[in-house]
């Protein structure tokens, strides 16, 4: 499902998220690793799922920690936009996921994390950078490697 030759580093939402929260627990590992990515040679991937789920994390986030939706907008727009790459499934790719799910036997909330491993071999991301490792070795990555950033 990805480009022939593997490039760039995909971001799971466990790790956007922390990156633009300096309060977060995650923020001192997680921050570098998206700076690394904005700033290197390898292109710089969001699977959509991942992008649409740090949106809905900010704006629901307990309070006092909350983001109004257009503080949440901005700081991923402002972040990401035009620095990284977007990546979707189309609706044939979709179904696909769901066939494999269902002959996997993956259901449930693991279905999200599907998605977004999906749409990082789509984009022939050569890494997913994530601190869930365990949500995501369930899946067949072909050549693509799993990261956990850790603190500097």
């Amino acid at each position: 499902m990805g480009d022939a030759e593997a490039a760039g580093t995909a971001l799971d939402t466990s790790v956007m998220v922390p990156a633009l929260l300096s309060w977060h627990e995650h923020h001192h590992a997680a921050l570098p690793v998206v700076q690394e990515a904005l700033a290197g040679r390898e292109a710089l991937i969001l699977p959509l799922p991942a992008l649409i789920e740090a949106f809905a994390v900010l704006t629901r986030l307990p309070p006092p920690w909350r983001l109004r939706p257009e503080v949440a907008h901005k700081l991923l727009y402002d972040t990401f936009q035009g620095r990284a790459r977007v990546v979707g499934l189309d609706g044939d790719e979709a179904w696909a996921l769901l066939d494999g799910a269902l002959k996997s036997e993956i259901s449930g909330g693991a279905t999200y994390d599907a998605h977004i491993a999906a749409c990082a071999l789509k984009a022939g991301a050569a890494c997913l950078v994530t601190f869930n490792r365990r949500h995501f070795e369930r899946f067949d990555l072909g050549q693509m490697t799993l990261r956990v950033p850790s603190a500097p």
